[in-house]
């Protein structure tokens, strides 16, 4: 508030919501406190408010004082509208724009700019002022009401208060309040018409004056109760009332209005009740004096009064004066002119005139008011009847049973009415009694009230037994004995009701009365009212037809109908069915034959139905099915069809399901409209509401077709139909609203979550609200405003209890609903973004369309005094709208942010605001985290620091704060928790902490930016973590989510969160978190229905605990480090934990949290974490525990928790592998386990396959589930392919039994023969075919030939038939859709397929070979493509299917001579293809732009031909370079088979060109870049070889000295016994200098980059096999007899002039000191033995079989070994080594690697590798081996130790040296 020097006034809106007691929850004290200081301004009242005269201080000069001259003219203005004192006035302005003024500055600026928008804001603070006005009025009842009621939390506060004032002032002050308010005038300029709307701005006036008379009336009469009026007092009400006659006289108001009438109405009660209460004395002999004084003043007055309505109550209360006050009873004369008053007073319906008080709204409440009134009354009707009913006399009046009714339908009076025996109004009942049941009608009226009342019981007894039965005299019935006058005696028993078990006894006494009616006869005899209601019920149902319809007369109707209503009540009170007498079964049966009767009139009398209706009603929960079957029968209530084809939207709109609103209906439209009373429809919705809340599941029949009803044809239109009383109107939108909320409330908490009809009933109910005919009747309640509803609120009497069916309960559901509303839409509409119309009237944009503005309009319910609900309502509202609005709520709120500070913000750090508000405020801040960043901003106030913009209009110097942000609030929390960290558990500060949770969720955290740079923020945020831990606390799983985000987000260089965590992990503090996160319930967690994504506090700090370990364990080390031993616990404890979780498995979710956690653990370890062998069979133990009760219930588990627990079991394998291999027993267990998981996964698979292919393909619904059981299966395969791995190595030899007898392989190779046609299934089928290939890698293998695996495979492995049905074009794309298959998603499947092939072939040989050409014959054409698929594509998976394709092929070319004998077409097609791959591989050498094209696929290909820039060597081109390497090999390997034997063409004598074609073209050179069908040509090959070599100078390359033999284990010879095997390290040979790149032709070669960073053996090994084609082939075409001369000198000059490079190398490399030594022919001999003589004879018997041996081995172990050997050997002997080798020397220490030749690596180039014998024959080896060499000179030996029987290891240089010395001497000899 601005600083003003006296508050001359008080701020009284703010001091009620304080001191009433119904807003805030103000503290005792600072009530006392409060109104201790303004106790004189309380005292004085509305005369506080000085008028503009009271004061000399002009408004210029304290304007000017203030420094506000602008003002001035707006000032003024207002002044002269409130007739104010200037400092008041000033006042008034401060407060109104400080507290109530919700508009931006910008907008004020522009109000009080001109006149007309004066206009507005004056009115608005004239309103304010009249507000203020009656607030004091207010505070003051308060006072005078509570100030002795106990149970008022401030009653000794108020008690206080007005024992300070003291009563006597009060009234004095009051009665001159009143005095001064009856004779105001309006402010001169109004009454002059000097003002804009002056009329309408006099009628303002004149309302509020009547208002505040009328609330100073009900002052004077609570004052009245505790302290009685005076003479001088009432003298002075009297004078007061009658100067305006009693309210009658208003200048102003207009008669004709309604409100205008029901002011006046009300100040004319109130000022009659208070003159009553005034005459009031109950002990009139204690105040004669005071009374005669009175008749003496007063009575010329008021004898003369009896001309209007009102004066009836006050002539009968002076009448009841006179006689009860004086001696006028005794005088005759005064008696008559008492008498006489009487008499006007009933002619002026005085009774009726006092029942209209006692139901005026102003006194129907059960405040003191009301009772004071109601007492007031009760009194008069007791004196009168103790003066005048002795002879029931006073039955007769006109109004009086109705009014005696109300009366004691309190319990205050009813209580009293009972408990009087003859006196008072007691008299009254006893004439109902003794004319029974004549006034049957009055007697159940007053029945009902005192039910209602609370005297249930005792009526019931009393009308059980009833003393009196009045008969009309029939004498043929009646057989009587006169025993006295007018006294007669009944002969004989009588049965006055028909057909109803009652009689009267012969002897009963009567007495003869003489009625309007006729003579009845009064028996005394006992009766039950019921049975008299019984035989009412059933006349009627006689005489039905005589009454013609006229029904509204019927006495008899208004009989039963009231007996109904009281039999209604009766019900009611039962608690049971035993409650029920006997007499009352009958009506309450027949009110369902009269329902049945009355229905098919043309006219029903709809009260009598609606009481039986409501009859049924209470029956409902005694008796509820034979109700329901009853009412149901008579199909008098609105019907649906049931059936499965209805949808929600049918039933909603009503179109097709057969909906009849039936009776009810017609009866509301044919009767209750006319009438304009609607009391069968509220029957119906009390029915309705009440079987709805048994819950009997009965949906279709009641709820649906009632709901259907009410929102079809009652709720939209509702608001046209003409009502005789709006309270009727809005008890029937009460109804209905209500029953909305039961519909929502009984989804909300019903147990039942399949419930089909239930559903069907929410989504009827939210579908129909959502749309435009029911929700602009929920939007118009909703969008009323606060202005409105405070309005009316303020019209109200009573401030401090609402009224149940008024407007602020109907905007109350309305918003609930609302919400409730929103929060559903998607069971209707689904996930969807589309807007319903009821959302999109909400959030109409732009706002200027809006008319609604139904945000702006709840944003204002904040202000509200009256409801303390209504601002959490709205809170709450907003929130939901935030939530689900996807526009700015900001635009749509129209605020300024410091508005919404201050519409919001400021009630925070308020201690006399609730906690419910707060609560709500920092939810609605928590939601616009989340979805609205605007109003975020606003409430932290973002971008406002310099803001310059000030609200303030009182002076320059002061700067009105614009509200504080929720950071503040937020600071004070922080600090808070320091302290007291357990404060967390209260749930302010838990909203607070969701607020942080929220700004860190959101990444908005640099919002509270100012608080993070606090060192101490983490120490005091994360507190609670280090405190006692209390159990299902929200907060940890929060404040972990915060460390988690922040950490994952963060550089790692926090040191204060580094403290906090390093604390966390401390063993005192670890050690319980880990107690407390895995202390789980076994009971499965139950899910809130009402907020289905609420999880159980205690999952969620399990999930938190599990992500924060996560992410630290992807930080560490940068972030920190787990302790070890924490590290280890937590490993040890969650594995414990999740196998003692793994026997509760109901609820799956914290099982998957544990796997999920405990795999992260496990990843970390790269061995063991056990500490001992005990610590290792422990955790197997419990690991096989877990896999055994997986196994168990495998199909039951979720599938996160199947692949968390496989990952588990797959990493335990590798980690616990020496201990799987050396326990048998554990390794058995383990392995029956994975046996049995890997067969219900494949029988899964199986299943859904079936399935799959009998039902759509893709389907949308079941895509998520397909994958999620595909991911595990993969897992499984993935532990499968572990298993293998490791028992294949090192396993026992009957390992795989498991396997075996479950038919495991059989099992793999069915399932993936049907996953491989299925575009679903196609990752599944690439693993299924992988662990295949483990399997066939392993001595496993052999268990596929039993498999038949080529009918299961061969034709599966066929390319899917949408890839086929394209012209069988291999290549060619299919739709990019991602609903089929494409080649680029078949190539992996393919190449997976034919690998396998591949290996089996491999392992098998002989008895695959069939097989294997089957699968060729199939594959044929496929297979081709598949070889020339370079030309296309060398994408990833093309180039690994042309891999696996010319793998498979030089495998079988093995076999050529069987294949072409099988289908010589597809061998001869194929090689062509391997002729054409070759060709094409070693042309993209040259081509690397055309390579790069090739490499990046379709979709990049058009950027790389346009790009300009030079071609950059980057490691996938290096990469696919070493892969064309590959193929260049086995294509080589391949056309080796169909090129003569190298060996022959040089070593046999006899050679036939017949057997052998000519593979390559006699062309040289490089291929031309331009040339479409290449073929192949010693150009292309020997290019290759100069490649290669180029690559292997650029490398600097060195040979490994890598022994290409062992040597045998002979005995030594008696010269070197002490020798043995030379062993020493293997070394590199390494040369100082590389080739002089001048020596090198470079012309033709790839860029150098790309050469010299290739794989080094690849090329050495291609080179190798280039050399073997070449010598091969050259040989063939040089002794070819059909080639001519000259072709035969170019090959040899070509091959001379194309091989220098590789002679080159050869001499600089390999040859032993080329320079010194120019001969080509000289090696260097490693490893040696020397042989011993060896007997001849056993040298040729052993050299048969060395020749077998020989045949056996492969044709490349005879070009790569035999070969060298036999030319080492000849080299040796020809020409002598230098004297200075010495082979004992350690100059090239060589150590043979055994069993190095034989390894069977599973990498897919172990078909190219080079195979070496480990040992050789010995001595029959070298026999053999010299006796195929042709027979030469040798001369002999000259060094040392070495001769032709001594054996050598050969090494890689040799071979190369031996091709070199062989091309050396091609070209010179024949």
């Amino acid at each position: 508030m601005p600083a003003v020097e006296k508050n001359v006034i008080t701020d009284w809106k703010r001091l009620w919501q304080m001191v009433s007691g119904i807003h805030y929850e103000t503290p005792q004290d600072t009530v006392r406190d409060e109104l201790m200081n303004v106790a004189s301004e309380l005292q004085a009242g509305v005369l506080q408010f000085k008028p503009k005269t009271a004061s000399n201080l002009e408004l210029s000069t304290l304007l000017k004082e203030k420094k506000q001259e602008k003002l001035l003219p707006f000032t003024e203005r207002l002044q002269d509208l409130l007739d104010l004192e200037s400092a008041q006035c000033w006042e008034i302005l401060c407060y109104y724009l400080t507290q109530e003024y919700r508009g931006s500055a910008s907008l004020l600026t522009q109000l009080i700019s001109t006149e007309t928008n004066m206009a507005k804001l004056h009115e608005d603070i004239r309103h304010y002022y009249s507000l203020e006005r009656m607030i004091v009025l207010k505070i003051v009842k308060n006072l005078i009401v509570f100030h002795q009621v106990p149970n008022h939390p401030y009653h000794h506060e108020y008690r206080a208060v007005v024992e300070k004032i003291t009563l006597p002032r009060l009234r004095d002050s009051y009665l001159d309040q009143l005095e001064s308010l009856i004779s105001e005038l309006p402010p001169r300029k109004l009454m002059a018409g000097e003002c804009f709307h002056s009329a309408e701005r006099l009628v303002a006036w004149s309302e509020r004056n009547a208002r505040e008379i009328n609330e100073v009336l009900h002052i004077l009469l609570l004052i009245a109760e505790h302290l009685p009026m005076g003479l001088e007092q009432i003298k002075r009400i009297f004078a007061a009332c009658k100067q305006h006659s009693f309210g009658k006289i208003q200048n102003y108001l207009d008669d004709s209005q309604p409100y205008h009438q029901e002011i006046i109405r009300s100040l004319t009660y109130s000022e009659l009740m208070l003159i009553l209460k005034c005459l009031d004395f109950e002990k009139p002999e204690e105040h004669s004096d005071l009374i005669e004084k009175l008749i003496e003043d007063l009575q010329v007055d008021i004898a003369s009064m009896y001309h209007r309505p009102e004066h009836g109550p006050l002539l009968l209360s002076w009448m009841m004066l006179r006689l009860r006050g004086t001696n006028d009873a005794d005088d005759a004369s005064s008696l008559l002119r008492c008498r006489q008053l009487g008499k006007r007073a009933v002619d002026l319906k005085c009774f009726v005139q006092l029942h209209l008080i006692t139901r005026h709204p102003m006194y129907a409440d059960d405040s003191m008011l009301s009772r004071v009134v109601r007492k007031t009354i009760y009194n008069q009707v007791g004196y009168m009847c103790n003066l005048f009913d002795g002879d029931g006399s006073c039955a007769r009046y006109e109004g009086i049973y109705e009014l005696l009714c109300e009366l004691v339908s309190w319990s205050h009076l009813a209580k009293d009415f009972c408990s009087r025996e003859d006196d008072g109004p007691r008299s009254l009942y006893k004439t109902l009694l003794e004319n029974f049941p004549l006034e049957l009608t009055h007697l159940s009226k007053l029945a009902l009230s005192l039910t209602k009342a609370g005297q249930g019981n005792y009526i019931k007894s009393q009308l059980e037994s009833l003393p009196i039965l009045a008969l009309l005299y029939d004498e043929n019935l009646h057989k009587l004995r006169e025993v006295d006058t007018n006294e007669f005696e009944l002969l004989a028993s009588v049965r006055p009701f028909p057909r109803i078990d009652f009689t009267i006894p012969a002897g009963a006494s009567c007495t003869a009365i003489q009625h309007p009616s006729g003579c009845f006869m009064h028996f005394r005899v006992p009766v039950n009212y019921y049975d008299a209601l019984h035989h009412e019920i059933n006349c009627l149902l006689r005489e039905t037809g005589h009454l013609h319809g006229d029904f509204e007369s019927s006495e008899r109707i208004r009989n039963v109908e009231a007996g109904l209503r009281f039999l209604e009540s009766a019900v009611k009170l039962s608690q049971s069915i035993s409650g029920i007498s006997a007499e009352m079964v009958h009506p309450t049966e027949m009110c369902v034959d009269l329902l049945h009767k009355f229905k098919s009139v043309q006219c029903p009398p709809v009260g009598l139905l609606s009481s039986c209706l409501n009859v049924c009603t209470a029956l409902l929960p005694l008796v509820d099915e034979e109700i329901f079957s009853r009412i149901s029968n008579l199909h008098i209530l609105p019907t649906v069809r049931q059936g499965s084809q209805y949808d929600f939207k049918m039933y909603a709109n009503a179109s097709g399901v057969g909906f009849e609103s039936r009776f009810l209906g017609s009866v509301i439209d044919n009767v209750e409209k006319k009438s304009e009373r609607y009391e069968f429809l509220l029957s119906y919705l009390g029915f309705l509401r009440t079987y709805t809340k048994l819950k009997r599941n009965r949906q279709i029949q009641m709820e649906i077709p009632g709901l259907i009803f009410l929102l079809r044809d009652v709720f939209p239109h509702l608001h046209t139909w003409h009502f005789s009383s709006q309270l009727e109107r809005n008890k029937i939108y009460f109804e209905i609203l209500s029953f909305i909320c039961d519909i929502l409330d009984l989804f909300n908490t019903s147990k039942e979550s399949n419930c089909n009809q239930r559903e069907l009933l929410l989504k009827v109910c939210v579908y129909s609200l959502l749309n435009l005919d029911n929700g602009l009747i929920l939007l118009r309640f909703v969008g009323v405003g606060n202005a409105y509803v405070q309005y009316t609120m303020e019209l109200e009497t009573n401030w401090m209890q609402q009224q149940p069916h008024g407007l602020m309960m109907l905007v109350r559901l309305s918003m609930r609903i609302l919400m409730q509303l929103l929060r559903l839409k998607e069971k209707v509409y689904g996930n969807s973004e589309t807007l319903s119309p009821l959302e999109a009237l909400i959030y109409t944009q732009p706002k200027q369309r809006d008319t609604l503005r139904i945000i702006p309009t709840v944003c204002s319910y904040m202000s509200n005094i009256f409801d303390r609900w209504l601002p959490i309502l709205s809170c709450r509202l907003l929130k939901r709208i935030a939530l689900q609005f996807n526009m700015s709520l900001l635009a749509c709120l129209d605020m300024e942010a410091d508005q919404i500070r201050l519409t919001f913000m400021q009630k925070l750090p308020d201690e006399l605001e609730s906690d419910s508000i707060k609560l709500a405020i920092l939810e609605l801040v928590d939601a616009c985290i989340a979805k609205q960043p605007g109003v975020t901003e606003a409430f932290f106030k973002v971008n406002y620091a310099h803001d310059k913009r000030s609200r303030s209009f009182f002076s320059k110097e002061c700067v009105p704060n614009i509200g504080e942000s929720i950071v503040t609030y937020m600071r004070e929390f922080l600090d808070a928790l320091h302290v007291e960290p357990l404060t967390i558990q209260q749930a302010l500060p838990t909203k607070i902490m969701n607020i942080f949770h929220s700004l860190w969720k959101h990444n908005l955290q640099m919002l509270v930016d100012d608080l993070v740079q606090d060192k101490q923020f983490w120490r005091k945020l994360c507190s609670p973590l280090f405190c006692e831990l209390q159990p299902n606390l929200r907060i940890y799983t929060q404040l972990l989510n915060i460390i988690s985000i922040e950490v994952y987000t963060g550089n790692g260089t926090n040191a204060a969160l580094l403290d906090v965590m390093n604390k966390f992990f401390e063993q005192k503090n670890f050690g319980p978190w880990l107690n407390y996160v895995f202390n789980m319930p076994k009971i499965p967690a139950v899910n809130n229905l009402s907020s289905s994504d609420e999880l159980p506090d205690w999952i969620c700090c399990l999930q938190a605990f599990k992500d924060l370990i996560v992410i630290l364990l992807k930080k560490q080390p940068k972030f920190m480090t787990i302790p070890e031993s924490q590290f280890r616990l937590m490993a040890q404890k969650c594995l414990k934990v999740l196998v003692d979780r793994s026997n509760y498995l109901e609820d799956m979710r914290p099982f998957i949290m544990l796997a999920e956690l405990y795999v992260f653990i496990l990843l970390q370890f790269k061995h063991a974490y056990t500490n001992s062998l005990e610590e290792e069979h422990e955790l197997m133990e419990l690991l096989l525990q877990l896999m055994s009760r997986i196994c168990s219930c495998y199909e039951d588990q979720h599938v996160r928790a199947k692949e968390a627990c496989l990952a588990i079991v797959t990493k335990c394998t590798h980690l616990y592998t020496d201990l799987l291999i050396r326990d048998s027993s554990i390794a058995l267990r383990f392995l029956n386990s994975v046996v049995g998981i890997i067969c219900s996964e494949l029988q899964h698979m199986e299943n859904s396959v079936c399935l799959e292919n009998s039902q759509s393909l893709n389907n949308s619904d079941s895509s998520d589930c397909k994958a999620s059981s595909t991911n595990s299966l993969i897992l499984c395969l993935n532990l499968l392919k572990a298993v293998a791995t490791i028992f294949h190595n090192d396993g026992p030899g009957n390992w795989d039994l498991p396997f075996v007898s479950v038919r495991l392989f059989q099992r793999l190779v069915r399932c993936v023969s049907r996953t491989l046609p299925l575009f679903s299934k196609q990752v599944l089928s690439v693993q299924l075919l992988d662990v295949l290939i483990v399997f066939a890698k392993g001595h496993c293998s052999v268990e596929f030939l039993h498999c038949d695996v080529g009918e299961h495979l061969w034709l599966n492995l066929l390319p899917p038939r949408e890839l086929l049905q394209s012209k069988y074009e291999f290549t060619k794309p299919a739709a990019a859709d991602g609903e089929g298959w494409t080649v680029e998603q078949w190539w992996p499947v393919y190449a997976k397929g034919i690998e396998f092939v591949t290996i089996i072939y491999e392992k098998h040989r002989k008895c695959f070979l069939q097989e294997a050409f089957q699968f060729v014959g199939i594959h044929a054409v496929f297979l081709e493509d598949a070889l020339l698929l370079s030309k296309q594509s060398l994408e990833p998976a093309a180039m690994h299917l042309i891999k696996a394709a010319v793998t498979l092929v030089a495998s079988l070319t093995e076999h050529h001579k069987e294949w072409k004998q099988d289908n010589d077409q597809s061998l001869a097609n194929i090689m062509r293809a391997v002729q054409s791959l070759l060709c094409h591989s070693s042309s993209l050498f040259h081509q690397q732009r055309n390579l790069k094209c090739l490499l990046a696929g379709r979709r990049s290909q058009l950027e790389i031909l346009r790009s300009t820039e030079a071609l950059t060597i980057d490691d996938e081109l290096i990469s696919a370079c070493n892969d064309l390497t590959d193929i260049i090999i086995f294509c080589v390997k391949a056309l080796l088979r169909f090129s003569p034997d190298l060996v022959e063409l040089l070593c046999c004598s006899v050679y036939e060109p017949s057997k052998h074609s000519a593979l390559l073209d006699v062309k040289f050179g490089a291929p031309k870049l331009n040339e479409d069908n290449l073929t192949l040509t010693f150009g292309i090959v020997l290019n290759l070889v100069n490649i290669y070599v180029k690559a292997l100078n650029m490398q600097n390359h060195g040979f490994s000295e890598v022994p290409l033999n062992t040597l045998p284990n002979v005995e030594h010879s008696g010269d070197n016994d002490d020798a043995d095997v030379c062993v020493g390290n293997q070394t590199n040979r390494t040369f100082s200098k590389s080739l002089s790149t001048a020596s090198i032709s470079t012309g033709s070669c790839p860029a150098s980059e790309l050469l010299s960073n290739m794989d080094g053996q690849l090329c050495m090994l291609a080179l190798e096999h280039l050399l073997m084609l070449v010598a091969s082939q050259a040989i063939c075409i040089i002794r070819s007899p059909n080639l001519e001369t000259l072709w035969k000198q170019i090959v040899r000059r070509d091959i001379n002039n194309e091989l220098v490079i590789f002679n080159e190398f050869v001499r600089r490399k390999v040859i032993l000191d080329y320079k010194d030594n120019r001969s080509p022919w000289l090696r260097r001999k490693h490893g040696l033995y020397k042989l011993k003589c060896v007997d001849p004879a056993r040298s040729l018997s052993s050299s048969s079989r060395s020749s077998d041996i020989v045949r056996r081995s492969n044709t490349t172990n005879e070009l790569r070994v035999n070969v060298v050997r036999r030319l080492h050997l000849q080299q040796q002997q020809r020409t002598p080594p230098p004297h200075n080798f010495d082979m004992t020397s350690e100059m090239s220490p060589i150590t043979p690697i055994q069993g190095a030749a034989m390894s069977t690596s599973l990498d897919p180039r172990d078909g190219r590798k080079r195979l070496y014998p480990a040992q050789q024959a010995g001595e029959a080896f070298l026999e053999d081996e010299l006796a195929a060499i042709d027979l030469q000179y040798f001369p002999p030996p000259t060094e040392h130790g070495y001769s032709e029987l001594s054996q050598v290891q050969m090494v890689e240089e040799d071979y190369l040296q031996l091709m070199s010395a062989l091309f050396n001497v091609m070209p010179h000899c024949d």
